[in-house]
């Protein structure tokens, strides 16, 4: 009896050491005056929970496609009525803009843009849009095989010059019925011309939303227009660098923008752990001289990419944290994983 306690205590010991994980799955915390607060998941990819380390990635270049194929697959043939160019700079390619008969716009160049005159419809009642995605997801009776539709914006990046295998893709549906719901509401509000709205929504119009952020090693990549762009900041659908939609009728929009051609060193960085990164937000937050509490209510690991001081691009880990106030704002913050240091948004 003695012999099998003390193996089942040695298993015990390894199921504990085998399983370990550097960050808990869940982190509640409150600061010493209370004006700080943690009540988060730690979305953290399994291979870096399970070390304190993360791989040293190499960002070799930006991956902005191919524009010659881009151009044989989406422009060549068409009936172009106007032509647009913005030359080349020391960071990105010329742009190309093309606006075809049927009022379809295509951009090359520095990413791919195409949307069809449909988009408009979507765009102005904001499909992307996070706040109207709960609303969408909840009816789900879009006609339209989201897989179907993942496949063929696969395909509309391949004939762009992308690579697709270091995408993770996601949908969720666009229902005509809700979109139209959502159309009559910004009329009655006044936020849109009744002038400018859809004459009728029908299952034709039914869509689903596609959009991907790049894997880097396990790690979903930051990029850089995320930090340039406050609007983009924030872990939603429409911030990722692909976005499209995609109806009935085939994609009415696509948006590519932000992805790379990294490569692993073979090193690796020592990463803070989540209480010194936790201090850096407390640090901030408390010395706000106002009454609110903020409460980070997300956390998420990231590899981000931006251009130093040399105008170079560079890759490294962060933490993505989003708070809210008791007075409902809602705030981004990033912090350097391996530093502890936070990263200033635009």
């Amino acid at each position: 009896m003695r012999k099998l306690i003390m193996l089942l205590g040695l298993y015990g010991f390894a199921c504990t050491f085998f399983t370990h994980n550097i960050y808990a799955q869940t982190y509640e915390k409150t600061s010493e005056s209370g004006k700080v607060r943690f009540q988060c998941e730690l979305e953290v990819p399994e291979e870096i929970n399970e070390k304190n380390t993360a791989p040293k990635i190499l960002l070799e270049s930006v991956n902005f496609g191919d524009s010659a194929k881009a151009y044989a697959n989406f422009v060549e043939g068409q009936d172009i009525v106007n032509q647009y160019n913005d030359p080349a700079n020391d960071l990105y390619p010329e742009e190309n803009a093309y606006v075809f008969a049927d009022g379809t716009h295509v951009n090359i160049g520095r990413g791919i843009g195409i949307s069809t005159d449909n988009f408009t419809y979507y765009g102005q009642i904001g499909a992307t849009n996070p706040e109207n995605m709960e609303r969408y997801v909840s009816a789900a009776n879009s006609s339209v095989d989201e897989q179907a539709a993942v496949q063929k914006v696969k395909e509309a990046l391949e004939q762009a010059g992308y690579m697709t295998e270091t995408l993770d893709f996601k949908t969720y549906p666009l229902s005509a019925e809700v979109s139209e719901e959502i159309e009559n509401q910004l009329v009655q509000e006044g936020l849109l011309e009744n002038d400018k709205r859809k004459n009728e929504w029908t299952k034709e119009d039914d869509a689903c939303v596609v959009y991907a952020r790049q894997v880097v090693s396990g790690i979903p990549v930051y990029p850089e227009l995320s930090v340039m762009a406050q609007q983009l900041a924030y872990d939603t659908p429409d911030s990722c660098p692909v976005v499209a939609i995609y109806s009935t009728r085939g994609i009415e929009s696509l948006r590519v923008y932000g992805l790379y051609n990294f490569k692993e060193t073979g090193e690796s960085v020592t990463l803070k752990s989540f209480d010194e990164i936790a201090a850096t937000v407390e640090m901030k937050y408390e010395n706000l001289l106002d009454e609110a509490v903020y409460t980070v209510n997300r956390a998420k690991f990231y590899e981000r990419v931006y251009i130093n001081e040399a105008q170079q691009y560079v890759a490294e880990p962060i933490w993505y944290l989003e708070l809210t106030s008791d007075t409902s704002n809602q705030y981004v913050m990033l912090v350097n994983a391996e530093t502890g240091k936070e990263i200033y948004l635009m």
